[in-house]
């Protein structure tokens, strides 16, 4: 990410030039409108036409103004913040002294014949200023609240991730040692493929990867465990021809996989197969394209519980949660030769 895209993605004020911001727009001037005939008239007396008259001035100022906001966002996100807030104040305030402008020269108001009412003019500048300003502070304090809530997060995935990689780590050098003395030259190749893991792993401090890219870890580590298993470990990939574009956290499917190992393929005297699926689903709800991985593996069919660490799953629940709140779900099927993890991903998490 180049730093204009940085700075425009940190920029307080949000991109206005979508269906859903127009519409909110609309509806808050409408409520402005009503309250402004409200403070005029009753109730009962509810003056139709002058509210008609007043929205369509009120809807081409709003509607021109964020058009125009819209379209210098990335030339303001360049800018300090407050030649920002002057340049966004200074659009506002033209837009509604020219539309006042031409108002004024096309239907000239209550009678006054064609004669420009300047004081009428000022007060519409000086209200499109004061409702200008008010928004403008709302979008700065959420755009303040935002990039907390995302430090935090950040902050709160490292501290996650933190526990996961020396286990990852030395488990992984443990599986090295225990070849040496049995194989040195299988324990040398598996080092040359160790460190060429651990050189993915370390040099991208990203809390989050592509899909692609945690699955390729994956891969690498399968490829140690089979070099120590031999024939005892089966693979099975079952993927799509391409990758969906998810952005997941970091080291989420090895652990997994060491599990399966570990607690699943290894007590078993003949070994056993893991399968990694990745398919497409539907969702039940909004109908928004989602995938499942799923990690499925061999156990033993005796109900044996093997010591180790158990902060792997729940640390996942974690962080699936921190990154995709409640749009994600993490689940296990278990029977009396199989275990399974399904993880539900949305297909976009922006």
């Amino acid at each position: 990410m180049n730093i204009h895209n940085k700075k425009l993605e940190t920029f307080f004020l949000p991109d206005l030039c979508n269906v859903r911001a127009v519409f909110v727009l609309i509806l808050l001037s409408e409520a402005l409108v009503t309250a402004l005939i409200l403070v005029e008239s009753s109730v009962v007396a509810f003056q139709w036409e002058r509210f008609a008259t007043v929205s369509y001035f009120v809807q081409w100022v709003a509607l021109l103004s964020v058009a125009l906001l819209c379209q210098s966002r990335k030339f303001m996100a360049r800018l300090a913040l407050p030649w920002a807030v002057c340049w966004a104040m200074s659009l506002l305030m033209l837009v509604c002294f020219s539309i006042s402008l031409a108002t004024e020269a096309i239907f000239p108001f209550l009678g006054l014949g064609y004669e420009i009412n300047w004081s009428w003019i000022l007060r519409n500048i000086l209200i499109s200023a004061i409702f200008g300003a008010m928004g403008l502070r709302y979008f700065y304090v959420q755009s303040q609240w935002r990039l907390k809530s995302q430090a935090e997060l950040s902050s709160r995935l490292q501290a996650l991730q933190a526990r996961i990689r020396p286990h990852f780590f030395f488990n992984s050098l443990n599986t090295v040692a225990s070849l040496i003395a049995i194989d040195p030259e299988k324990a040398e190749n598996m080092l040359v493929d160790l460190s060429s893991l651990f050189r993915v792993v370390l040099k991208d401090q990203d809390a989050q990867v592509d899909l692609a890219a945690e699955i390729e870890l994956g891969r690498r580590y399968l490829n140690i465990e089979q070099e120590r298993l031999g024939d005892r470990l089966k693979l099975e990939w079952q993927l799509p021809g391409e990758i969906p574009k998810i952005q997941v956290p970091q080291l989420l499917l090895q652990p997994l996989l060491e599990n399966a190992i570990y607690h699943g393929i290894q007590p078993l005297i003949d070994g056993g197969k893991i399968i990694i699926h990745l398919k497409p689903e539907e969702a039940v709800k909004n109908k928004e394209k989602r995938w499942s991985l799923i990690i499925e593996n061999d156990k033993s069919d005796c109900d044996v519980k093997r010591n180790g660490h158990q902060i792997s799953l729940p640390n996942i629940a974690m962080r699936l949660e921190a990154v995709f709140a409640d749009k994600a779900v993490l689940s296990i099927e278990e029977t009396a030769n199989q275990y399974r993890v399904i993880i539900g991903l949305p297909e976009y998490n922006g």
